[in-house]
């Protein structure tokens, strides 16, 4: 049975160790005791038999005559406090202190006592053992008894082993007592070192389980100067530095976590083995799925997108940064870049990063630059390769013609005029689209400014018999850059008398909004088709192309009006039915 209290453990230890240290002391004091115990008997014996074998008479032994041996051998072992017994060389006993006359003689044959054989050999003889005549251990020293150097017979001393056996009982008690003593004391004092020693230890186990809770605040105190002590101290430095690492690791991942989640670009992070481990909000939006739902999932049952689950999976495999374009048509059509770039743990794939980039808008300007490149082109070629041919001519000799002449120069005039408004509307576009464009504002009076305005388009409305109708109130008034706004007016009221109709009208009228003025230009055309109203305000988009150069439009009336109420913090828009004309309003703030 393993025993899991440290404190009983090391108070098992000091009884352990004081219990095998006694036991050991005590056997081998026990057998030393033993040993010299009998040295001392067998060397009293020896003593003893030394003297007494001179006292025996060899004419007695030789004739075994017991009756004056017995008296003798009693007398002996009076003086000499052990049993003695006069054996022959046959075995027989001829006399023993112990015995009476009529005893001796029916007593056992002693030929085969060890200690008698080693006498009738000539040396003394030793040995120890339990004499069942007596009932007790006995230790017996037999010498040989000689004349002129021949054994006659034997000479047997022998002494109980019984108060040898008590003292060392007593010897044996007193060690006990004193290992009984010293348990006693060791279990107190063990107890005492133990609480010193576990004491400290349990205080570091208490912050040891509040470190493991996350609660690095606390810290080891009572400890003394020893190596418990640069335990405490090396266990609070370790909470402190370990705080410190948390504490840097949550600001560095709030940080990230603050990156990760305010990325305009979609990232997915995936496992080795193409499962999600997280996913940013922009993912959310751009799959409309949830990240709770997403993460821990395989790529292909949270987002359905068999592009970029190919793409992780290429990049999982081969370890290379991969790159593809993606349409998406649901919920909106919308074009992205997956850029997947594998993760490595020591060398090995652990992952892989996909970072997703919106280039809608990117593709949509690519195609708007490529559509103005060649709509500028095509704009200015046509008027340079009039201008070019009527030059060509008039070179040839058509100038010395002077009724045709003169009409080629009108025609090279208004192709001409025509290039200049294409430059300056391009000159204005690009003011009004870059970042330096500035707004003088002031208090405009909208009725004053359009009454202005429409006197310069006299001509124009008296040649289409068109009747304008001016429903601004004087009471109208915006904070405005003046040069701008008549700007604005100047185009929609051109265009409104250039597609109008014979003898038509044009209204211009507000109505009030929260805050906001909205103004409206309705003319009674022929109107603006359903699918041509969405790209209405883009730049060089017509709906009648032919008709519209033959007006003298640059195409870029309409682009130039947008960027100039957006400039203003406002907003445009047209609301026309094809055949009954067009409504071309704007929004400004008061």
């Amino acid at each position: 049975m393993k025993i899991k209290n440290f404190k009983l453990k090391l108070l098992l230890s000091y009884l352990f160790v004081i219990l095998i240290s006694f036991g050991f002391m005590a056997f081998f004091l026990d057998k030393n005791l033993e040993e010299n115990s009998l040295q001392n008997i067998k060397s009293s014996l020896i003593a003893q038999g030394l003297l007494i074998e001179n006292q025996i008479s060899q004419d007695s032994l030789q004739k075994a005559d017991v009756a004056s041996l017995e008296p003798l051998a009693k007398s002996l072992a009076l003086k000499a406090k052990c049993r003695i017994t006069i054996i022959d060389t046959q075995g027989k006993v001829l006399a023993d202190s112990d015995k009476q006359e009529i005893e001796i003689s029916v007593m056992e044959n002693h030929l085969t006592r060890p200690e008698v054989k080693m006498a009738l050999n000539g040396s003394i003889g030793i040995d120890t053992r339990y004499s069942p005549t007596l009932k007790i251990n006995m230790f017996y020293i037999a010498l040989p008894l000689k004349e002129k150097n021949k054994i006659t017979g034997v000479l047997r001393l022998a002494l109980t082993l019984e108060s040898v056996q008590e003292t060392l009982f007593a010897i044996r008690k007193t060690v006990f007592l004193g290992l009984l003593f010293a348990l006693v004391l060791a279990f107190i004092l063990g107890s005492i070192v133990a609480n010193m020693v576990v004491g400290p230890i349990n205080r570091m186990i208490q912050m040891s389980r509040k470190f493991s809770e996350g609660d690095f605040s606390r810290r080891v105190t009572g400890f003394a100067n020893d190596e418990i002590g640069e335990l405490a101290v090396t266990l609070n430095q370790m909470a402190e530095d370990i705080e410190n690492k948390i504490r840097e690791i949550k600001t560095q991942n709030q940080k990230f976590s603050a990156i990760f989640n305010s990325m305009i670009e979609g990232v997915i992070i995936t496992d080795k083995t193409g499962y999600i481990v997280s996913v940013n909000p922009a993912i959310e939006k751009i799959f409309a799925v949830s990240k709770i739902d997403a993460e821990g999932k395989l790529f292909l049952e949270a987002i359905r997108n068999n592009d970029i689950a190919e793409t992780i999976s290429n990049t999982l495999e081969n370890g290379k940064s991969l790159s593809k374009e993606l349409v998406l048509i649901y919920p909106v059509r919308r074009i992205f870049e997956a850029n997947a770039v594998p993760i490595f743990d020591n060398k090995e794939i652990s992952g892989c990063l996909v970072v997703i980039h919106d280039i809608t808008e990117i593709r949509r300007l690519e195609t708007v630059r490529q559509d103005f490149v060649a709509n500028v082109s095509h704009e200015l070629k046509t008027p340079l390769t009039s201008i070019k041919g009527f030059v060509e001519t008039l070179l040839e000799g058509a100038l010395d013609d002077k009724e045709n002449s003169r009409s080629f120069l009108k025609i090279i005039q208004d192709h001409t005029e025509r290039l200049n408004s294409l430059v300056d509307d391009l000159l204005s576009l690009s003011c009004f689209e870059s970042k330096e464009a500035t707004i003088d504002r002031e208090s405009l009076n909208l009725q004053k400014l359009l009454e202005v305005i429409l006197s310069g388009f006299k001509s124009q409305l008296k040649k289409k018999g068109i009747e304008v109708k001016n429903e601004l109130t004087g009471s109208v008034t915006i904070n405005a850059d003046k040069n701008k706004i008549e700007h604005l007016f100047i185009n929609l009221i051109d265009n409104a008398i250039k597609f109008n109709k014979e003898n038509g009208t044009i209204r211009i009228y507000t109505e009030e909004l929260d805050g906001k003025i909205k103004i409206i230009i309705e003319d009674s055309g022929a109107g603006i088709p359903a699918k041509d109203i969405p790209r209405i305000f883009e730049r060089f988009y017509r709906v009648d192309k032919a008709r519209s150069r033959e007006l003298g439009g640059t195409g870029l009336g309409l682009s130039i009006v947008k960027h100039i109420v957006e400039l203003h913090k406002g907003s445009a828009g047209v609301e026309s039915i094809e055949g009954l004309g067009s409504k071309f309003w704007f929004i400004l703030p008061k």
